[in-house]
């Protein structure tokens, strides 16, 4: 009954370039098919033969990572398209060394570290609230960037509150 629970889906906003590629190849595609119709069989042939690149291009444009705290473990799960579920990573919150805002100087002795492995699963937008958690575990400390909610920092404070900061 002691058990903790928050769950946090942020949707991924870093891969603004691909997001500009894909709408630059609709062009393309757009463009050729057009050409294509007025002009040369062989062109619109090629037009559609893109169809099928952009429709695999869009596979994964949309993403959210989910984030489930429950009792002493954060579950990060990727979401693809709003449909597949892929688990990417868990984490003991006992391997927590600390926890606080990305711009915090408390974690400029953790960054010193040539070891430190960072996984980013945040939007990647500044304007919002990034965290990063610093973890141990068998020598190996890796440093993962979430965007919690305030019950999401609640839960891990009840329990690891020395070590989180709020800055």
């Amino acid at each position: 009954m002691g058990d903790s629970y928050a769950e946090v889906i942020v949707q991924d906003e870093k891969d603004s370039a691909g997001k500009r590629f894909r709408i630059i190849m609709i062009f393309v595609t757009a463009v050729v098919i057009a050409y294509g119709a007025m002009f040369q069989a062989l062109i619109l042939m090629l037009g559609f033969l893109l169809i099928p690149v952009d429709f695999i291009l869009f596979k994964n444009w949309y993403r959210e990572y989910e984030y489930l705290v429950l009792s002493e473990e954060l579950d990060v799960t990727l979401i693809k398209n709003r449909s597949r579920r892929k688990k990417l990573a868990t984490y003991s919150l006992a391997e927590l060394q600390c926890m606080a805002p990305v711009t915090s100087h408390r974690l400029d002795g953790f960054h010193g570290n040539p070891n430190l492995a960072v996984k980013d699963y945040s939007s990647g937008n500044p304007e919002h609230k990034i965290y990063s958690m610093i973890f141990s575990s068998q020598g190996k400390v890796t440093e993962v960037k979430v965007e919690p909610t305030d019950a999401m920092l609640q839960e891990i404070r009840t329990k690891h509150a020395s070590i989180m900061y709020r800055d």
